[in-house]
């Protein structure tokens, strides 16, 4: 896990907390996540992927998640998705741009 020196803290964190950044994904800034996340029927329609075919989100395997991913990628709500995905387990698919194994690599390193 790599610890980045303490920033300005997110809206209800506690004074000292630290910005965490996970080694595996730096481009994710925990802290900046939403704390509580809408569920999706609140932002989906603001998605990237809406109106796409749901199956395309949840490829058989990590390598055929590419197409998804890239949706992901022009995302403005990713970080919302991302945050709804990690908060509520969801195990299948990909998801704020994170494939199933990806977020489960995350949620072992920051736990």
């Amino acid at each position: 896990m790599n610890r980045v020196p303490p920033g300005p803290p997110r809206p209800g964190a506690t004074g000292g907390e630290a910005w965490l950044r996970i080694e595996r994904f730096p481009e994710i800034d925990l802290d900046t996540l939403p704390a509580n996340p809408s569920p999706p029927d609140v932002w989906q329609d603001r998605a990237a992927c809406f109106g796409i075919d749901p199956d395309l989100f949840f490829p058989v395997s990590e390598d055929e998640a590419g197409p998804a991913l890239t949706f992901c990628g022009s995302c403005r709500i990713r970080e919302e998705c991302l945050a709804w995905a990690l908060k509520n387990g969801e195990r299948y698919g990909v998801w704020g741009g994170l494939t199933e194994q990806q977020r489960r690599r995350l949620a072992r390193q920051v736990a």
